[in-house]
């Protein structure tokens, strides 16, 4: 888990190059935090990022978050990946995570019944690739417009798409945190993929529902068209979340492709 502060790295070795700040903060009504983030901008050849949200009691939940964003990366770290086998390689990263915190739920009785949702993406030549579970989302900046990456995997979303409930009512609907996909939760996972064609001057973010149950999308949209710096904006998602209500652990991973490619060597 990184320590709760930014850190901005930078990834030269692809176009765009891709720039990585991230945080997690407890929240103003947990005493724990379950929230846990991974940021690799300089892994090779590609760099990514992973961001998972725990479940469970006491402790467990923030030892399943732990387990994911440090064993999804490692799984990354395959230098033979080609980028046509990243759909691939992120779904066997996440059944890796998956048998893991599965396993160990099963054989520690202070692990029982720990989860995580999780968001991860992997950065390629000229486009993003993201794997998710549950309702730790990702989002897109580009040009004036916050999109939705992400489709959540829960019961609030199976109702909003049925029709049931309107968007704007979701908040109150009492389903929030009924995931209906998670790591943990069974022997097999059916992590969702997505794929976004990044462009130079793009903001990705991946976040847990600790900023999305506080912040409407477009809150978090005003948050991002001020086109403050990546450690300012990541403290500013933050504290707008807390100033909301602060109900849950909140976890942020900030990524922006350069708007210049890399000067080139002599």
């Amino acid at each position: 888990m990184l320590p709760p502060s930014p850190i901005p790295r930078s990834a030269p070795a692809v176009w765009p190059a891709v720039h990585m700040v991230a945080r997690t903060d407890t929240g103003l009504q947990r005493s724990n935090n379950e929230d846990a983030v991974a940021i690799h901008p300089d892994a090779r050849p590609w760099p990514h990022a992973v961001l998972a949200d725990g479940m469970g009691g006491y402790n467990a939940g923030e030892i399943a978050s732990a387990m994911a964003v440090k064993l999804v990366p490692a799984a990354l770290q395959d230098l033979g990946i080609e980028p046509a086998r990243m759909d691939t390689a992120l779904r066997d990263a996440l059944q890796l995570a998956n048998s893991a915190i599965f396993s160990a739920a099963g054989s520690t009785p202070s692990c029982q019944g720990m989860a995580a949702t999780v968001v991860a993406a992997a950065v390629l030549h000229e486009h993003i690739v993201f794997a998710h579970l549950g309702d730790s989302r990702a989002y897109g900046w580009r040009q004036g417009r916050l999109t939705r990456i992400t489709h959540d995997h829960s019961l609030l979303q199976r109702e909003i798409d049925a029709g049931h409930i309107r968007e704007q009512d979701a908040r109150g609907s009492g389903l929030g945190h009924l995931v209906t996909r998670a790591l943990g939760v069974g022997h097999e996972v059916d992590p969702e993929i997505t794929h976004w064609p990044l462009q130079a001057g793009d903001r990705i973010m991946l976040c847990s529902d600790g900023v999305t149950d506080m912040l409407s999308d477009d809150e978090l949209g005003r948050l991002f068209a001020g086109q403050a710096p990546l450690p300012v904006l990541l403290t500013a998602l933050i504290a707008a979340a807390n100033a909301a209500g602060g109900r849950d652990n909140i976890g942020v991973i900030l990524m922006e492709a350069a708007t210049s490619p890399p000067a080139a060597r002599p």
